[in-house]
């Protein structure tokens, strides 16, 4: 067993998890928490339903504070997330015509258009 002790938190998991479902992961995780520590503080501090030290507050405190270390141990880091191709670039890449504007498909009619090349010119 002895080639050396692995650190869970500075490793990364061994299966490939997409860069997009760790970031929602994180967020899930982060928003979670922040939800829980705050109903444990409204319930005991705001409206006193409960005393602070009562299961209630407690549990929603520690769940929520677990909650939130999750969060940041599968927080992405921005630069790692914005050098995945998105789904919508690469479809329009593909495309003949993915940068050509279609003014059937636009909401503007042609006044508005016109005024908004005005107000470009400006």
């Amino acid at each position: 067993m002895g080639t050396g002790s692995r650190n869970l938190w500075d490793s990364k998991p061994p299966c490939v998890i997409s860069v997009r479902f760790v970031a929602l992961l994180s967020t899930f995780f982060l928003v979670t928490g922040a939800l829980l520590v705050g109903d444990a503080l409204h319930g005991s501090v705001v409206t006193g339903q409960y005393p602070a030290t009562s299961p209630a507050a407690v549990v929603r405190a520690v769940a929520g504070l677990v909650c939130i270390a999750l969060g940041y141990r599968f927080q992405t880091p921005p630069d790692e997330y914005t050098s995945v191709p998105s789904a919508e670039s690469a479809e329009s890449s593909s495309d003949e015509g993915g940068s050509d504007f279609d003014s059937e498909l636009s909401p503007l009619s042609d006044e508005q258009f016109e005024d908004l090349d005005a107000d470009e010119e400006k």
